[in-house]
């Protein structure tokens, strides 16, 4: 399962990405690629929400820096 933020603003991940991880984690759609591009505050702001909801995060094993596994 993805979830892509291209397209979004940070203010609007940053309202709005905890609840989709939680939704994913209630759907069993773990662990998840969240899509966030090569935006350094993007990918702070994925580790952040997922960090305040007992998530962890990575890099997948297939190299790509514009993902982060949320798990």
């Amino acid at each position: 399962t993805e979830i892509d933020l291209h397209g979004l603003t940070h203010g609007e991940v940053e309202d709005k990405l905890e609840n989709w991880l939680i939704l994913q984690y209630n759907l069993g759609n773990f662990p998840i690629h969240v899509i966030t591009g090569n935006s350094s505050r993007m990918k702070t702001i994925v580790e952040l929400a997922a960090k305040k909801r007992g998530f962890k995060t990575s890099e997948p094993l297939i190299y790509n820096s514009g993902v982060v596994l949320v798990s």
